[in-house]
């Protein structure tokens, strides 16, 4: 099972942690295509670069400094961003969730209503920018835990917009006393913000435990430097992990814990559930089915079920119960053994073609191949889809790679 750590002991930020994302292997594309669905414009300029912090290599973030920095913008200014732009479901739901973790934090520090609440600094297209580009990162790795360090105070005072501040910033302070983070004394010479109010809202959105995993089998490190000169190393480390490691040396299945949330709905349109569906699905669900059942007064209803892993099943919570007409959710802890297996993609005489691996225990490896290039392929020759398999089939037979193995 995949999972991350995030190692924000020398502190974070969301540049930061965006940079050791990209590191880390998500794909620069996921970056560049949140400029166009949050429709952004065209003359701002996001750039990830290789750079070192005093001897330590990593990834740094580069903006351009201009207008996009100055703009304040109220909770609800920076809701309706995220919702009328193209991303998805997920990411929309969590970037959110950062700023109403911010908002509920600045309400209390300046004693307003959270709709009162103006963000000058984290109100910027820099930080919501920074924000969409974690979310968007984590929902493409998917990772089945995500970890965290106990992040550091910093010591000092910075300037805002707001005057000079003690470090940490009240902001800070006030996320860390409500969601219960203990923030971390460095000894550290450096005398300024390390741990900033939009790298604890991200951990606050996303923590499932403080510290290293039981088991940590490291399979990659990202690290994403800070753009401040400090005097030190300044940067983040991101290790993916993989907490169940024996089925590379003996193929055996995993055991693993998932969760089962239900449904029975009799008062839907099938085009409402079929909405429902793709929501779920878009939300983090492994996979969602529905079927017939008869429910009170013989009325005819539809059960939906979705199964999800644990760290995704407060998303489809918000999903079920704003997008469908349920009242009440079945959820249960559900047991499930799975075999190592991946998606890979292989060149053939009908072109590329995303084919599914699985090994079993005694070491075969069985092939499907995704119908939706067979479809594409019997749409281009004419050729019967049947038929298009079998030879597919046996053109990939002895295409059985052995690394990058997953339960995923």
């Amino acid at each position: 099972m995949k999972s991350i750590f995030i190692d924000c002991s020398l502190g974070i930020s969301g540049d930061m942690l965006a940079s050791a994302l990209l590191d880390l292997g998500v794909p620069h594309s996921i970056f560049a295509d949140n400029l166009l669905n949050l429709k952004i414009d065209k003359n701002y300029k996001l750039k990830f670069k290789q750079a070192d912090s005093d001897g330590i290599r990593g990834i740094v973030c580069i903006k351009n400094e201009s207008e996009f920095k100055k703009l304040s913008r109220t909770l609800n200014d920076i809701k309706n961003l995220i919702q009328d732009s193209s991303l998805n479901d997920y990411v929309k739901k969590k970037s959110i969730r950062v700023f109403e973790i911010l908002a509920e934090a600045e309400a209390i520090v300046h004693g307003n209503k959270i709709s009162d609440v103006h963000f000058h600094e984290l109100g910027s297209m820099d930080s919501i920018l920074d924000v969409v580009n974690v979310c968007s990162a984590i929902d493409f790795l998917k990772p089945y835990n995500i970890y965290f360090s106990n992040p550091p105070s910093g010591k000092g005072i910075v300037s805002t917009s707001h005057g000079p501040l003690p470090v940490p910033v009240p902001t800070v302070l006030e996320i860390a006393r409500q969601k219960k983070i203990s923030l971390m004394v460095l000894d550290d010479k450096y005398f300024g913000e390390i741990t900033t109010p939009t790298g604890i809202a991200l951990i606050a959105t996303f923590i499932d435990k403080f510290a290293k995993s039981d088991q940590i089998n490291i399979k990659k490190i990202g690290i994403g430097l800070g753009s401040k000169n400090i005097s030190r190393p300044n940067f983040l480390r991101v290790l993916l992990i993989d907490e169940n490691d024996d089925y590379l040396e003996n193929n055996k299945p995993s055991y693993e814990t998932i969760i089962s949330q239900e449904a029975w709905i009799d008062d839907s349109t099938p085009e409402d559930v079929s909405v429902l569906i793709e929501r779920l699905r878009s939300a983090g669900a492994i996979d969602v089915i529905c079927y017939s059942v008869d429910m009170k007064k013989s009325r005819k209803g539809i059960c939906i079920q979705a199964i999800l892993y644990p760290n995704y099943k407060n998303l489809l919570r918000e999903v079920w119960f704003n997008y469908s007409t349920t009242i009440g959710i079945r959820e249960n802890k559900i047991s499930r053994w799975i075999l190592p297996r991946r998606i890979v993609s292989h060149e053939t005489k009908f072109g590329k073609v995303n084919v599914k691996q699985t090994m079993r225990p005694n070491g075969q490896i069985s092939i499907k191949i995704e119908h939706k290039d067979l479809t594409q392929i019997t749409l281009n020759t004419g050729i019967p889809i049947e038929e298009i398999r079998q030879k597919l089939i046996v053109e990939l037979s002895e295409f059985y790679e052995l690394d990058d193995w997953s339960f995923s």
